[in-house]
């Protein structure tokens, strides 16, 4: 199968400067209605990692006919990869047109076979004529909201409902904010992670995100007798609220400490008029699956389209591993000041 066309003349391909962003923001802004994680502001918080967001434009006449933004990682475990965009459920390829489409294909494939890069991953949410390796493992948990809070707990199922009263008779509240909670959030989110195995983010990144969308990015902390005991990170997206970030400290797991924080999220996005909440990628009947869905979220197909950048290279079409297993282990036991130092240097690597 043939995804990419031999012969482009009509458009041209180039990546566009720090002084064409604003010419790139209104692109995707006609073109999504969400299109945050497209937005030129994601530089700075990638550049915390050592990491340039590479953005190609498709010119006709002139005119932006179509966008691909790329990150270029590099690892001796993970491999050589241009992501659109390395940790987001969706971000990748957008065009007027075939020709367009086409186009910015070609030219991703040709920079990624300059710099010896094994694949192209794009990450469409809707089926594309891209190429004929895509990964459909994941599905995008996303909940319709009505209009007010009370109707959607009314919506819920008495086991949730209940569990979201056990933590709120416990004493458990909420509150959110920006930068001044920023420290509570990133002391439960890399304890969290520390705990599940995984490589956390920088604070840092958080401290970058924070600065470069005011408006969009939400802290929010649940407390118990004034200790934060969990953490949650939403950015509005459009008419939808997502959730990139989210922990609780498992020692207080039987106060149902992530329903009451979710249901406050719920009730915020709500009262701010978003339609949809979206509580991530998930991988289907997995634990984090079934936590969503029992929120009434619905599962939304995710299509990672591979381009190979090398001559008769087959893309692992397996889905990556969520667990390393002994290494998810030895990660466990480590304290967690040394997590915060090697975790960053570790996710600048993970797509």
């Amino acid at each position: 199968m043939q995804t990419v066309s031999d012969h482009i003349t009509a458009v041209e391909v180039k990546a566009i400067g720090s002084s064409e962003t604003s010419a790139w923001d209104d692109y995707v802004a006609r073109h999504v209605s969400d299109a945050l994680f497209f937005r030129a502001d994601w530089d700075k918080p990638f550049q915390t990692y050592r990491l340039t967001v590479e953005r190609l434009a498709a010119f006709r006449n002139g005119s932006i006919v179509g966008v691909l933004p790329m990150v270029h990682q590099r690892s001796l475990l993970f491999g050589k990869h241009m992501v659109s965009l390395p940790w987001f459920d969706t971000c990748g390829l957008l065009a007027d047109d075939a020709e367009g489409r086409d186009a910015l294909m070609a030219e991703a494939v040709n920079r990624a076979t300059q710099r010896g890069v094994d694949e192209v991953q794009l990450r469409q949410r809707e089926p594309a004529e891209i190429s004929e390796y895509v990964r459909t493992d994941k599905v995008l948990m996303q909940l319709e909201l009505p209009a007010t809070g009370e109707e959607l707990w009314d919506g819920f199922s008495p086991k949730v409902r209940n569990q979201i009263r056990k933590g709120q008779k416990a004493g458990m509240t909420v509150e959110s904010g920006g930068r001044e909670l920023l420290d509570d959030f990133f002391n439960v989110y890399s304890v969290n992670m520390r705990d599940l195995g995984s490589p956390a983010h920088s604070r840092r990144f958080f401290q970058a995100v924070l600065d470069a969308f005011p408006e969009e990015a939400t802290v929010h902390i649940a407390r118990l007798e004034g200790a934060a005991i969990g953490g949650g990170f939403t950015m509005s997206n459009g008419a939808a609220w997502e959730i990139p970030w989210a922990s609780s400290l498992r020692t207080y797991n039987k106060l149902c400490v992530n329903h009451v924080m979710y249901w406050h999220m719920l009730e915020q996005a709500c009262a701010a008029g978003a339609t949809s909440f979206r509580f991530g990628r998930s991988t289907p009947d997995s634990g984090t699956y079934k936590f969503k869905k029992q929120w009434g979220a619905q599962p939304v197909n995710l299509y990672w389209y591979l381009l190979p950048a090398k001559p008769g290279l087959v893309p692992d079409m397996s889905p990556p591993k969520d667990s390393y297993g002994k290494a998810a282990q030895i990660w466990q036991k480590l304290p967690v000041w040394l997590t915060r130092t090697i975790g960053p240097q570790i996710i600048r690597k993970v797509a």
